[in-house]
């Protein structure tokens, strides 16, 4: 069995059964997580996590730990998944790598989560700087994103971070994520979004400002239409386009009719229609589109209720160290 042929914890197996990638026959110890056997280097284990050193510092149970292969067997209360990719990353040294190395979400909550609970420090910074570099804090960052986010955009992934963010307190990745949520239909925030064999649902509050602050955020994105407008009836001195303001007037009009995020891109991902600019246009319209996704991004955090960049910055030093 393969750490991608392991069983959720809804379907387990009557009988343990190890786990090809993460059975060292040379191994002194057996981890079991539900119904999964990883054999191990304790010695190893031990040196990256101070958890697991002064476990086996302590005494065996009375009448001995169950052995199987010479090895004895120390339950431990995780999911075997979670175990499996922490475990992976900690005796394979290319398995999770930090950025610039690809890697998947899924990994990333296993490895942050046990990384917390068994100590590995070094595993929890890769973790959290995998997470910053896809729901970054700066508008540039945010621009720059798609070249250098390690997590793949699979769909919904805003909504998982969303719960990793909470679960782990991690509020200076909410604006970003809120905005990634604001993106996708209103239906996923109101009801749930799927997550591989999971429902993803807010909770109350969680949903509270998520809506609010999506509702806030077309508010401005609506006002940047109508600046887009007002732009279209004004003569921009030095034009020499023929089409330029029915073209301002058609980006308005597109900008307008989004009922979801999605100002921060709309001047990189609408190029087509800037062909039938002016160059004096085009640099007034960039000029406008430049300003109000400044604005936008400052007032990020205001939008969803959360504390400013500055302090949220603060958070994200502190939780690296």
């Amino acid at each position: 069995m393969t750490i991608d042929d392991l069983p959720t914890a809804e379907h387990t197996h009557d009988e343990a059964a190890p786990v090809d990638d993460l059975w060292f026959a040379d191994g002194n110890l057996i981890l079991k997580a539900e119904n999964s056997l990883f054999r191990i280097y304790s010695g190893l284990l031990g040196a990256r996590s101070s958890v697991f050193k002064d476990m086996f510092g302590f005494p065996p149970p009375e009448g001995g730990n169950t052995m199987m292969d010479g090895c004895p067997i120390v339950t431990v209360y995780d999911s075997a998944k979670d175990m499996a990719y922490f475990l992976k990353a900690v005796f394979d040294s290319s398995y999770f790598e930090p950025p610039p190395s690809p890697t998947e979400l899924p990994i990333v909550e296993a490895v942050l989560r046990l990384s917390l609970k068994y100590d590995v420090q070094y595993l929890r910074r890769r973790a959290l700087h995998h997470l910053s570099s896809t729901f970054p804090m700066t508008l540039d960052g945010w621009r720059d994103r798609d070249t250098f986010r390690t997590i793949p955009p699979v769909d919904n992934t805003p909504f998982a971070a969303f719960r990793i963010a909470r679960e782990f307190d991690l509020t200076w990745l909410l604006p970003a994520i809120l905005y990634c949520v604001s993106s996708h239909p209103f239906e996923k925030t109101l009801d749930s979004a799927p997550w591989g064999n999971e429902e993803l649902a807010f909770g109350w509050e969680d949903k509270r400002m998520a809506i609010i602050g999506r509702q806030k955020l077309l508010l401005m994105q609506h006002r940047s239409a109508v600046s887009m407008a007002k732009l279209a009836g004004t003569k921009i001195e030095d034009c020499t386009g023929a089409t330029c303001s029915s073209t301002k007037q058609r980006c308005a009009d597109i900008l307008g009719g989004w009922d979801m995020a999605g100002f921060l891109d709309y001047f990189e991902d609408h190029a087509d229609i800037y062909e039938d600019f002016c160059p004096a246009c085009n640099a007034a319209f960039k000029e406008l589109c430049a300003a109000d996704s400044d604005e936008m991004w400052t007032k990020l955090p205001e939008l969803f209720g959360l504390p400013n960049w500055e302090t949220l910055e603060r958070s994200r030093v502190t939780a690296l160290e």
